[in-house]
Formats: C-alpha cells, sequence, structure tokens
C-alpha cells in the first residue's frame, strides 16, 4: 500500500470517515478530529512506519499531502 494510502486508511479509521473523503490536498485543519484522535493518528503512523512524529514539525503541516512527505523523508 501507498504512503498516502495508509495514512488515509489510519486517518479514516480513528476518525470514523471514508477513505474516498481524505485525499493529498484535504487540510489538516479540515479533518474531523480532536486531539485525541490526533494521538491516536500519530500512534497509528508511528506504528505503521516505524518512525517517531515530531510533532512540533507536524504543527507546520498544513496538508495530507505536507505529512506523507515528512513520513516518506523520515522512512528510509
Amino acid at each position: 500500500m501507498s504512503t498516502l494510502g495508509e495514512v488515509k486508511r489510519i486517518i479514516a479509521r480513528v476518525t470514523r470517515c471514508g477513505e474516498q473523503e481524505i485525499n493529498a490536498e484535504t487540510a489538516l485543519k479540515d479533518i474531523k478530529a480532536d486531539s485525541l484522535h490526533w494521538v491516536q493518528i500519530i500512534v497509528g503512523i508511528e506504528n505503521a512506519f516505524d518512525i517517531e512524529v515530531d510533532i512540533d514539525q507536524m504543527k507546520e503541516f498544513q496538508t495530507i499531502e505536507d505529512f506523507v512527505a515528512y513520513i516518506e523523508s523520515s522512512h528510509k
């Protein structure tokens, strides 16, 4: 599965929305997630990709595409 596909799957599972509602251009602020959801999403990403997400750096991300690019650069 692609990185984008896995990120969409994790976000959809945690927020209980459809994967089709999420795409690379989706703004992170538009995802219907509270702080607990974001903790679950980050833990899911860290487990799926065996990385540690830098929360301070994540605050700079605007879109899912930014998050995916970060994951791909961290997961080598």
